[in-house]
């Protein structure tokens, strides 16, 4: 059986939890990007909750993610003062720009310059339960 429709149509559906040694990876980002340089299988960006939780639902307005090999880069900038998550969120790119925030995630982990250490599977349908770990040191 072939599957018709999926690709470009919002993508597939992908939950789980981020961790930080171990430690639920609070209000983190998550970018989800081809591993595969020049590879077409489309990209998405997620924040995760209080409890490192994340879902990308499909959504028919942009390409979302499709079945491929995905490289995940993490992020979590907080305030250099109080160590929390910018307030308001709407803030973020300012306060980034003005070097009020500092990411508290392994540069190795977002560096776009090389290969990213979290790499995932993505299959077509509900992919439930995916794994984002990342080590502290």
């Amino acid at each position: 059986m072939a599957f018709t429709g999926c690709k470009g149509k919002g993508g597939v559906y992908v939950s789980g939890q981020a961790t930080i040694d171990g430690k639920p990876l609070d209000y983190a980002t998550l970018e989800f990007l081809p591993a595969e340089r020049g590879s077409k299988i489309g990209g998405d960006t997620v924040q995760t909750d209080a409890q490192g939780n994340f879902t990308i639902e499909p959504d028919k307005r942009k390409k979302g993610l499709e079945p491929g090999t995905y490289a995940v880069r993490v992020s979590k900038w907080v305030d250099k003062k109080t160590g929390k998550p910018p307030d308001p969120p709407e803030m973020f790119e300012q306060l980034k720009a003005a070097n009020m925030l500092k990411n508290v995630v392994p540069y190795r982990y977002m560096d776009p310059n090389a290969d990213a250490p979290i790499k995932v599977e993505i299959k077509a349908g509900k992919n439930e339960g995916v794994k984002i770990e990342v080590q502290g040191k």
